[in-house]
């Protein structure tokens, strides 16, 4: 997608439009926000019920259109949201594609026009293996990203997952600073919370 706009905007225009356009995360020059489950397939790469649809997690970078320092940010951001995909679910590199990969869209459009996917696959092995300009992906005081609440209300357990206790409530608009995620769950001071709460398209 050309875009333009931050990601809690970008988010909140695929939740109300009827495009049959989504995607898992967007990430900007401050924050990654989730708009679907992981579990869940998106409709993003172009390729109707192939694989890139059905079977990966679609992460959109921000601010594509003007360039620029925030584009650039935003870029290195979602470099370290790879790495702790892959992290994650166990991904090898050599998976992380674009989705022109899978059906012909030119997308990541900017950086492809700029030839800088190398360096883009670069970076996101210099996050999963804890170093490089993309920044490290352990926990640290300064954190990886800010998540934003989009369910009514949204459980804070102690570990990540629903058979550990719960902390707290947080409730929609709210934003926690957050350092990785496991298991499906965002690690945040004071507990864990997890991606089901937030709303489905």
């Amino acid at each position: 997608m050309f875009n333009n706009a931050p990601a809690e905007n970008k988010i909140a225009y695929m939740i109300r439009n009827n495009n049959e356009v989504s995607l898992h995360i967007v990430v900007d020059d401050k924050e990654a926000v989730q708009g679907l489950p992981l579990e869940r397939n998106a409709w993003a790469c172009g390729d109707g019920n192939g694989s890139g649809n059905r079977k990966s997690i679609s992460v959109e970078i921000c601010y594509s259109l003007s360039g620029g320092d925030r584009y650039y940010k935003a870029e290195n951001n979602a470099a370290i949201v790879e790495a702790q995909l892959m992290k994650q679910y166990n991904i090898p590199i050599s998976k992380v594609c674009t989705h022109q990969s899978w059906s012909g869209k030119h997308c990541p459009h900017r950086m492809l026009a700029e030839a800088r996917w190398n360096s883009f696959i670069e970076r996101v092995q210099n996050a999963y293996n804890g170093g490089g300009n993309a920044g490290s992906i352990k926990p640290s005081n300064n954190g990886v990203g800010v998540v934003t609440i989009k369910a009514d209300v949204l459980r804070v357990c102690t570990g990540p997952g629903t058979n550990y206790g719960i902390v707290k409530n947080v409730y929609r608009g709210e934003r926690y600073q957050s350092w990785i995620i496991q298991n499906g769950w965002y690690n945040v001071k004071g507990g864990s919370m997890g991606i089901r709460g937030i709303r489905e398209v």
